[in-house]
């Protein structure tokens, strides 16, 4: 908004599609469709990736595709990115410049799983199901499947998200047909990323409005977004006088 530039997400090809290929289930969720059409998302492919970050582009990108939205159980927080550095030598292709950001919340929007992938694909019958209508759907990271899984609902409200940036990395200097050096990059990246999800796990703990009925209420009252935690604190990462720049 503030560079009048437009973020491209990719995402997996069949959430674009006109009739879901879990027809009559209500995913993607209801909407969707027209929301991915208002931001011009794009289906992921290394053509796409690599048209999109042409020079003035950028583009949004979560390399654990499908596998990271619907993990199993007691894999909240875990990164499942592809073995191989292929988004790397696709930067370095465009002298693209990555910035690694790290999300805490979204893998507590509900108080649990009641049934995961796996666990819906072994069922009798629904599991039938489920593989048929995802038979013939693209495979992007190594065991995703395109199965939402069953959640428990938070009766308190889903927990708040936290976003951190980490520092870009710029590409322009690798080259992409280098695999050592881009492996070397994809590496510092996945780390980036993984260091920064524990520290908002952590940090989170400080933030007096982490509860979602307590923030309701407060930002309800004085008409402003709920702090959290102190940015020159005990998890603070800016000295005193730099938090507000």
């Amino acid at each position: 908004r503030e560079q009048q530039r437009l973020v491209t997400a990719m995402v997996y090809p069949p959430l674009l599609d006109e009739v879901s290929p879990l027809n009559p289930l209500p995913y993607p969720f209801p909407g969707s469709l027209e929301l991915f059409e208002k931001f011009q998302v794009k289906p992921v492919s290394p053509r796409n990736l690599l048209k999109t970050l042409q020079p003035g582009g950028a583009a949004l990108l979560f390399p654990g595709g499908a596998r990271e939205v619907f993990k199993r159980k007691g894999e909240e927080y875990q990164l499942f990115w592809p073995d191989t550095a292929d988004l790397v030598r696709l930067a370095a292709k465009a002298n693209a410049t990555i910035v690694p950001f790290s999300g805490v919340g979204s893998d507590e929007f509900f108080a649990g799983t009641v049934l995961d992938s796996d666990e819906l694909l072994g069922l009798p019958v629904v599991g039938d199901w489920f593989r048929e209508r995802i038979r013939n759907l693209p495979s992007l990271v190594e065991d995703d499947v395109f199965v939402p899984p069953v959640p428990a609902p938070r009766l308190q409200g889903p927990r708040r998200n936290y976003f951190l940036f980490g520092e870009p990395i710029p590409t322009a200097g690798i080259d992409h047909k280098d695999r050592a050096g881009c492996t070397e990059v994809y590496s510092k990246l996945r780390s980036t990323v993984e260091d920064g999800i524990e520290y908002l796990l952590s940090a989170r703990e400080e933030d007096p409005f982490e509860d979602m009925p307590g923030r309701y209420a407060w930002e309800q009252v004085t008409g402003v977004q709920a702090p959290s935690f102190d940015l020159t604190g005990k998890f603070g990462r800016f000295k005193a006088g730099e938090a507000s720049k």
